[in-house]
Formats: structure tokens, sequence, C-alpha cells
């Protein structure tokens, strides 16, 4: 059984530590580890400046045992997959720019309005957010609930 291993460029003759590490997907610690194991072949120096580097060999050597879990060692390893990060912001919501929405207001005699209580009014009017809807027609609404609430 053959593995084929697919990169987006051709392989070099000689790769650093870094750029083997991100073709491996993993930390230079957790490389280090691994390495230290015997999963991944170890780099070798060289002899003018003793900077770590690859041979395209070690290379395809080392993406094999990452791609079918067996490491150059001949030893079983599990390798466990990063998750994708996701901005901070997606998860927490926004908070929204009403300052058309209080401008509005303020022209139609709602002097005292505080963004807080807008945010409250929409929530009632509009639980489904505000998206598709003609912002006179948001504008209107809001300014209904506010007058009936007693604000202003």
């Amino acid at each position: 059984m053959s593995v084929s291993i697919k990169t987006d460029s051709p392989l070099k003759a000689a790769m650093s530590v870094s750029s083997m590490c991100r073709l491996l997907k993993m930390s230079r610690s957790q490389f280090y580890w691994h390495v230290k194991r015997g999963t991944f072949h170890a780099p070798l120096y060289l002899a003018s400046n003793k900077r770590p580097y690859f041979t395209a060999a070690l290379v395809e050597d080392n993406l094999k045992a990452r791609e079918t879990g067996v490491g150059v060692n001949n030893e079983y390893v599990i390798f466990y997959e990063r998750l994708p990060t996701t901005n901070r912001s997606e998860g927490k919501k926004e908070k929204a720019d009403h300052s058309s929405l209080l401008e509005g207001l303020k022209r139609a005699g709602l002097e005292g309005v505080k963004p807080q209580q807008v945010n409250q009014a929409l929530a009632v009017c509009y639980p489904k957010g505000t998206t598709g809807h003609d912002e006179n027609a948001v504008l209107t609404v809001v300014f209904r609930h506010l007058k009936r609430s007693g604000v202003g």
C-alpha cells in the first residue's frame, strides 16, 4: 500500500525546522517532543553554523508518519488535530450603533432617550433583529414603543 503525499510545492533539497513544523501543522515544541519519542526524524546540522535542516527524504518520511499515524520508528501514534480557530468577536454580539436611530428619535421629539432604552425597545419590537427592515419603519415602531412605555 502506497501513500501519496500531496504538498503545494515540490520539496526543496533542504528545509528548516520551522518549515517542517508548518508542513506538519504543529508547533516546534510538539515537533521536538515527537522527535524525542522517535516519531519523526531528528534534524541534521550544517557543519558551518550548526543550523538544523532536513533533507527532502527526511521531510517525506516525516510527512508520511504524520499522514499514516505510524512513526519512523514503526510505532503507532495518534496526532491531535487542532480545532479551527474562531474570532473572539464572532461569538459575542456586536454592540450595535444606534446613533442614527437616536438622532431620529431626537428629531421626533424624544429628547432624553438613552442607548440602553433603544436596545430594550429593539429587543421587544424586533426579537429577530432589524435586518431586512426599512430604517424609517424601525424608527416609527421604536418611537411608538417608547412613547407607550412613558419614555420622553
